[in-house]
């Protein structure tokens, strides 16, 4: 796959609080000095509310990593001993170093948790997490497109700027690509130090996309995407044949169905995806995969998403369909525009041209769309509404439309009744 255009310092992009004369904001990163863990990492279990999932490198293969965490207003230690993961390269992940991951279990559901992730060489932390609550009180999540390329810069930016202005924001989706060449340990390093204000603090859920398994790119080596599992722990849902990379969660009203565009496995995907969503006790679904069913770049097309999971979240009316994969933003719906609001975004500095024909020619709809924008998405969660907002983060060197960072490029409203009639409102 040949790299878009690349915008990544001021004279390029234009992003909120970057001139030549403004100090330019580092996201703090672990430097793994001796041998304290370092590059720790919040992954949801299918149960956020009274679990969590830690996940860490480790210098030395001490065989008592372990995670320990207390209740920040006081009450029992929560202990959880580590797995090792499966071994790494130097030649398919730029580094052999063990990772580990450990699942804290009984926590209480609208808590903030103080932990720790500790070894013989040492602790990293304190750290804190809330766990959400177990009702349906009002929410805020985050999601993010590609990053990809030059995470330390323009990448970072946007996450730090994301959760500056939404701190009350409990979880985070990546629709996947997070670097660019999975074999170079620099380029998760940098990833890391642009996950820094989110990764040890709220849950990260992540879309495998087709840069960390080197598919539909030329001269990459991944070993499997060893690095993408290193650095992330999915969930399992103890379903027959369930790979690592498609799971599903519930967060506070929400079922939250992650899906790996790639795979070779997409029918059983669909079959997955139809369970979990007829057996969802939630108000709200929302699905997340690295490439939909209506590409937005030219010449692109997702064939095999498009005729095997479509027909799935259109059976079960999914609420919010958010993908990456294009360089390009562009939100619409198929058929009934109070149907599943779908929702392509990139949050890095990489663009390709943008294109509707592929929306056409199956029929969709393009309400909003942009090229040359960078984007962080944000969407509150209420009992009664789905309030969902795409906001300009950066932008490349012809934006259309331009405008300023911090303007809300998209904003969809998505109601139901108490019937549970939907009805979908854009601005």
């Amino acid at each position: 796959m040949k790299r878009g255009l690349v915008a990544s310092t001021c004279a390029a992009l234009v992003l909120a609080g970057c001139s030549p004369s403004t100090p330019q904001e580092t996201a703090p990163a672990e430097r793994g000095t001796g041998t304290t863990p370092t590059f720790v990492v919040l992954n949801p279990t299918p149960d956020p509310a009274t679990s969590q999932t830690v996940t860490w490198r480790s210098r030395e293969a001490f065989d008592d990593q372990r995670v320990v965490a207390r209740p920040v207003g006081g009450g029992p230690e929560v202990r959880a001993a580590a797995t090792r993961k499966a071994a790494t390269s130097v030649r398919d992940s730029g580094s052999a170093l063990p990772a580990y991951t450990a699942t804290l279990r009984g926590l209480q559901p609208g808590t903030r948790y103080r932990y720790r992730v500790e070894n013989a060489g040492g602790t990293a932390g304190p750290y804190t997490f809330r766990t959400p609550r177990d009702d349906d009180a009002p929410w805020t999540f985050l999601a993010l497109g590609d990053t990809q390329v030059d995470n330390a810069d323009v990448p970072a930016r946007i996450v730090r700027e994301a959760v500056d202005e939404h701190p009350e924001a409990n979880l985070v989706l990546h629709a996947g690509d997070v670097v660019n060449e999975p074999w170079r340990h620099g380029e998760w390093v940098d990833l890391m130090k642009a996950l820094a204000p989110v990764r040890t603090s709220r849950n990260l859920a992540v879309s495998i996309g087709n840069h960390e398994r080197c598919i539909l790119v030329r001269g990459c080596r991944s070993g499997g995407a060893e690095g993408f599992r290193t650095y992330f722990t999915d969930p399992s849902n103890d379903v027959e044949g369930q790979q690592p990379t498609w799971y599903s969660f519930d967060q506070q009203g929400v079922r939250f169905v992650v899906l790996d565009s790639f795979g070779t496995d997409l029918e059983a995907q669909a079959r997955f995806l139809d369970e979990r969503l007829a057996d969802n006790p939630n108000r709200w679904s929302v699905v997340l995969m690295h490439a939909g069913p209506f590409a937005s770049r030219v010449y692109r097309t997702n064939t095999e998403v498009y005729s095997t999971i479509l027909p799935v979240v259109e059976k079960h009316d999914v609420d919010l369909f958010l993908n990456g994969h294009d360089h390009v933003y562009t939100s619409g719906y198929h058929g009934d525009p109070d149907g599943t609001v779908f929702a392509v975004s990139d949050s890095g500095p990489k663009y390709y041209q943008i294109s509707g024909e592929d929306w056409t020619r199956r029929g969709a709809t393009r309400t909003r769309w942009a090229k040359q924008v960078s984007t962080y998405q944000v969407v509150d969660v209420g009992p009664d509404a789905l309030h969902y907002r795409a906001v300009v983060a950066a932008h490349g060197y012809a934006p259309q439309p331009r405008l300023r960072p911090g303007t809300v490029l998209d904003d969809v409203t998505v109601r139901k009744d108490a019937e549970g009639t939907k009805t979908v409102t854009r601005r």
